[in-house]
């Protein structure tokens, strides 16, 4: 599933590449599961815990395993990825792989992403992600902008806007205007090492698309995580 709701957890954290590997761990909980414009649970949020290892070479492994925190909801899942990033200029790319395993429905998907963003203008970021399922056999695109506004030496704000286009990954008879989002994060530096980032967001789904799933229209939801960098 793709899903961009934690742009910046690590906004404060220092930038990988200082070593020939730095190390990240995530925790965090989200009162929604939101993707797609979906909510992908029946009912409340979800836990998160992650990890990533980034290289000077580009490359970054990772993994994130989420589970329902409801107990009347049986759901989790697993992503495990590996992803190359560089820069040209001011843009940065990236490509990637990742492995989805559904263990408690039974399921997996892989998907293979790319992205780009321009970090050339003084005022916001554009940036594009590109994700293909070879389960759903579909695309989904993601275009935004986004700012970090640096509120003092620990704490940086970070609204952001994303428009999502499908193409068959999220319904199989659904070509172009998913839905739209609108949010910011909030990252405020602990320590050295260790960041708390605050997430909210709301999401309009296409109509269209609501009418033919029977999925809601309008959705909020807010999250905290707890990052750590070594």
């Amino acid at each position: 599933m793709m899903k961009r709701s934690i742009i910046a957890l690590a906004l404060c954290v220092p930038a990988f590449g200082a070593t020939a590997a730095e190390f990240e761990v995530d925790l965090g909980y989200d009162s929604k599961y939101i993707s797609e414009g979906r909510d992908n649970l029946e009912k409340g949020g979800i836990y998160w815990a992650s990890g990533a290892a980034a290289f000077e070479n580009g490359v970054t492994l990772s993994a994130a395993y989420g589970y329902a925190a409801d107990s009347d909801v049986d759901y989790d899942e697993l992503n495990l990825g590996i992803e190359y990033g560089f820069d040209v200029g001011d843009f940065s790319f990236y490509a990637g792989y990742t492995r989805l395993e559904f263990f408690k429905d039974d399921e997996s998907d892989n998907e293979l992403g790319a992205g780009v963003a321009y970090g050339g203008l003084s005022w916001f970021e554009p940036f594009i992600d590109y994700v293909y399922s070879t389960e759903a056999e579909g695309s989904f695109v993601e275009l935004g902008i986004q700012r970090e506004f640096a509120l003092s030496q620990r704490l940086v704000l970070t609204p952001y806007v994303i428009a999502g286009f499908d193409y068959g990954y999220a319904n199989p008879d659904h070509d172009g205007d998913n839905h739209w989002a609108l949010g910011a994060t909030l990252a405020y530096q602990l320590t050295d090492q260790m960041a708390l980032s605050v997430i909210a967001e709301h999401t309009e789904a296409n109509k269209q698309v609501c009418l033919e799933e029977g999925i809601e229209t309008d959705q909020n939801w807010a999250g905290v995580h707890l990052t750590m960098a070594f």
